[in-house]
Order: structure tokens, then C-alpha cells, then sequence
């Protein structure tokens, strides 16, 4: 049984491949296969292998020139989407990442969010000051026009709340090292603004100069474009074609068929 799905495999194989050797050699059975015509095969199918060698050769130079069009592309892209993000930001730094988080305080690069209704305090300015209570101690975070806010860290249970409501102690030593921290953030805050609009004019000049200089985008579309002026000139495949033309006449003077390319 086993030996019979062989010889039925070797069959259609053959069978396929018959068809398709009639195709690229039409004519009589002789003509595909004889001895007799061996010449006009093996010149039909040299002058084929020349040409898709040519051809072959054509389009990896293509691919390679369009290929370093797309990467100065997006080279230039990254480098102006970039300075665009920067530019951005310092223009608008929002409030930054999270840097810490204490009860209902949250310390980002450059904003505190401060109350139940997590209101922003920009941190350029700000000064954090630590007051010990009885019951609660607190933050008091003042902006340079006075206004602020004020965080509460209960550091003793309230007597009156039930077990439901009790609400998490904190010791006095972390809500002063979070004190420290937010004063460390509106230090580098007040850097920041310092230097911002020299920086953001300097990078609003840099992005202009990058946009302007598209000079290694310019050049992989000049290569690019020469490669296909190159490729539509090439001699190579003109002689290429015209061999496979003859080669093709000839065997159509000799079947009274036209073989494909």
C-alpha cells in the first residue's frame, strides 16, 4: 500500500512537472523533450537566467536606495519629533512624574497635588513647612503669593471614631522627611524655571536648524533616484532582453509557438 501512494506521488509530480517544462518549451512533445532540440532549450533557458539575473541585480540596488530613503526619513523625523517633544515641554511641563506620595499628597517633578479634590500646587516657589499638633500634625504648603494648603497627618486615634473610621497614624519623623522632599523639589523646581527661557529659546533654535537640514534625506533621494535612471539605462539589460528575443524567435520559427519570457 505504501509503495503504491509512492509511485502515485512520483507520478503527479512528474505529471506537474511535464506541464511545466510544456509550458516554458511549447510545441510538440518532441520539442519539450527530445534530444533533437536540446540547443534551442539551453539557449531559451540561458538568455531567461540572464535576464532575471539582471533584473534581480536591479531591484536589490532599488531596494537598497528606497531602503536608505526610509531610514534618513525617519532619522529626520526622530530627531525633529524629538526636539518638538522637548520644545513642548519646557514650554509646558505639566506637573512631571510621581516622585512620592504621603496621605493625600502626591509630589510629582513639578507640581504637589494637594487636598481630597487633588488640587495642583506648581512647585516653583512653593515652600513646605512641618507643624506639630497633639492630635495631627501638619504640612503647610505655601505659594510665593501667600495662598497654599494645608495636608493633615493624624498621629493619634481619635477617641470618638469608631473601628470603621479609624484612619492610618503617621509618625513624625516621615511627614518631616516628606517635608524635606518636597522643599528638595521645589529647589530643583526654582533651578529649572531659572535657566527655562534661555533653554527653550536655545531648543526652539536647535529644532528650526534641524528642520531646515534635510541634507542626508535629500541625498538618499537623489541616490534613489539615480538608481532607477541607472536601472532604465542599463545596457545590460537591453542585451539581456534582446538575447532572449532572438532566443524566442528562433523557437518560434522552429514550433510555430511563441514561448513566455
Amino acid at each position: 500500500m505504501e509503495a503504491l501512494r509512492v509511485l502515485v506521488l512520483v507520478m503527479v509530480v512528474s505529471g506537474v512537472w511535464a506541464a511545466w517544462q510544456r509550458s516554458l518549451f511549447p510545441g510538440t512533445w518532441a520539442h519539450t523533450f527530445h534530444t533533437a532540440h536540446a540547443e534551442e532549450r539551453g539557449l531559451l533557458t540561458q538568455a531567461r537566467r540572464q535576464l532575471r539575473a539582471v533584473d534581480k541585480d536591479q531591484r536589490r540596488a532599488e531596494k537598497e536606495a528606497a531602503g536608505q530613503v526610509k531610514a534618513e526619513h525617519e532619522k529626520y523625523e526622530q530627531r525633529v519629533g524629538g526636539l518638538e517633544r522637548e520644545v513642548a515641554r519646557l514650554q509646558d511641563p505639566g506637573r512631571g512624574t510621581e516622585l512620592g506620595r504621603l496621605g493625600g499628597l502626591v509630589l510629582y517633578e513639578h507640581a504637589v497635588a494637594a487636598s481630597l479634590e487633588g488640587r495642583l500646587l506648581p512647585l516653583h516657589g512653593l515652600r513646605a513647612r512641618f507643624d506639630r499638633g497633639d492630635r495631627v500634625h501638619s504640612l503647610y504648603l505655601t505659594k510665593p503669593d501667600g495662598g497654599g494648603d494645608r495636608a493633615k497627618f493624624p498621629h493619634r486615634p481619635d477617641p470618638a471614631a469608631s473601628m470603621e473610621d479609624r484612619v492610618r497614624l503617621f509618625d513624625e519623623e516621615e511627614v518631616r522627611d516628606f517635608e524635606m522632599k518636597i522643599n528638595e523639589a521645589a529647589a530643583e523646581e526654582n533651578v529649572f524655571w531659572a535657566g527655562l527661557a534661555e533653554r527653550l529659546a536655545g531648543k526652539r533654535e536647535e529644532l528650526a536648524e534641524v528642520r531646515k537640514d534635510t541634507t542626508g534625506l535629500a541625498a538618499a533621494e537623489q541616490s534613489h533616484a539615480d538608481v532607477r535612471e541607472r536601472n532604465r539605462t542599463d545596457r545590460r539589460r537591453e542585451e539581456a532582453l534582446a538575447t532572449l528575443t532572438a532566443a524566442r524567435d528562433r523557437w518560434q520559427d522552429l514550433t510555430g509557438r511563441r514561448p513566455p519570457m
